[in-house]
């Protein structure tokens, strides 16, 4: 939605949205065992090994309940459900095959942001970060050899970490989490600890994954500057009211008008 002061998820978040949808795609047809501890493009989806038999197909309760109903009734014959749990594990497959060859899993950058993720961080390596170093050379200063190697200490030491995860991994907020990487300061030097991994952290959770916020200030113009107000200036009015408009209402304290206090 347009002009509605939304804001969309960070790159990272959109990365492991795609990845968690194909694995639980896959989780409706293949055993757990063939899933665990693989990347996406490393699963053996379509190896029969790793699928399960028809009768264990997730297909649905109300599916699998239909289909009980009508072979009991005699309606339909054994060889008709097996046909079915055919299909119906062709099309799971043929999906995944769908969402991994049209979804940008293989795009670098999107690939190098796992590094952010605390509980991928122990299968990532320093070159992840080393990415965006290179990638995004004015916004990340660190391309000499002892800038490289401060970074690379940095990226160990937060491997090493003791971090402590909620009950719900998915409520971990990663964002929350390397704001406060940033105040983290070494005991000997009294500088920061991550400061380098921190920018490269920080830099990789607002890259827009799309133009959304774009268009989305393209219409809020659009609202605001009509026939009746065109002579709004764009670096006066109309550039203010943008700014308040666009603006996280959620950091702003309110006062109801009945107990708002008047002073003189």
């Amino acid at each position: 939605m347009l002009g509605t002061g939304l804001k969309e998820a960070p790159t990272v978040k959109v990365t492991w949205q795609m990845t968690k949808f194909i694995k639980k795609l896959c989780a409706r047809f293949m055993k757990p065992s063939a899933l665990q501890g693989r990347q996406v493009h490393d699963i053996l989806y379509k190896d029969p090994l790793n699928q399960l038999p028809g009768e264990n197909l997730n297909v649905g309760f109300t599916t699998r309940a239909t289909l009980n109903r009508l072979l009991e009734a005699g309606d339909i014959t054994p060889q008709e459900v097996q046909l079915f749990q055919q299909a119906a594990l062709a099309f799971l497959v043929r999906a995944v095959e769908y969402g991994i060859n049209k979804l940008p899993l293989k795009e670098a950058l999107l690939r190098h942001t796992r590094f952010v993720d605390v509980q991928q961080r122990t299968e990532c390596g320093v070159e992840d970060a080393l990415y965006f170093i290179d990638r995004f050379q004015e916004l990340l200063p660190f391309h000499g050899p002892e800038e490289q190697d401060k970074v690379c200490k940095q990226f160990l030491e937060y491997q090493l970490m003791d971090i402590p995860m909620p009950q719900d991994p998915t409520t971990f907020n990663v964002e929350e989490f390397w704001g406060s990487m940033s105040s983290i300061k070494c005991k000997v030097t009294g500088l920061s600890q991550f400061g380098r991994l921190t920018k490269i952290a920080q830099l990789v959770l607002v890259l827009p994954h799309s133009n959304a916020d774009a268009e989305r200030v393209f219409s809020m113009v659009g609202l605001n500057k009509t026939k009746t107000r065109n002579s709004l200036a764009l670096d006066g009015t109309l550039s203010s009211i943008m700014t308040v408009k666009m603006a996280d209402k959620t950091t702003v304290p309110t006062q109801s008008p009945a107990t708002a206090k008047i002073s003189l």
